[in-house]
């Protein structure tokens, strides 16, 4: 993959793709949660309360939960743009099931995602053209190289 600077400035990755995209920066912060087990998630201003996976707590969102609903929630804007380009009843719903197994470290991993994205019967004329969507997005989404850092605070020792 090669990267791009455009005049403006904004870096283009060139992986061979005719639909290469400028890149952009995002961030978000998970901190302890003061009073339980749990953490807090700040994103763009919102703070979600997060559960620990293991601990039952069903109130709370777990780590799983956020990643489907981030899948699904592509797919409802991505069907919502697609219909509305075609002139049709942009009303999206997006129902997720998915199994688990036990993961490397002792923590349960997703196996498998069914994702069930329903549309009005008007919307069948655009069928293929969420199909492709739908295939070009979730291929987007995937990280194929996921990089971690670690940072460490206090003194040396």
């Amino acid at each position: 993959m090669s990267t791009i600077t455009t005049r403006e400035g904004t870096q283009v990755f060139d992986n061979g793709d005719a639909d290469a995209v400028a890149a952009s920066s995002h961030a978000l912060f998970v901190s302890p949660h003061g009073r339980r087990d749990g953490f807090w998630a700040s994103i763009r201003g919102h703070v979600l309360d997060l559960a620990d996976p293991s601990s039952g707590h069903g109130l709370a969102p777990t780590p799983d939960d956020l990643f489907i609903v981030s899948i699904a929630a592509e797919l409802a804007w991505t069907a919502r743009t697609i219909l509305r380009a075609h002139g049709l009843p942009d009303d999206v719903y997006v129902s997720a099931k998915w199994r688990t197994h036990e993961g490397q470290v002792g923590r349960p991993s997703v196996a498998d995602i069914t994702l069930t994205v329903t549309v009005s019967r008007r919307a069948k004329a655009a069928s293929a053209a969420l199909a492709d969507a739908f295939a070009k997005s979730l291929a987007a989404r995937s990280v194929a190289e996921p990089v971690a850092h670690i940072s460490w605070e206090g003194a040396n020792s």
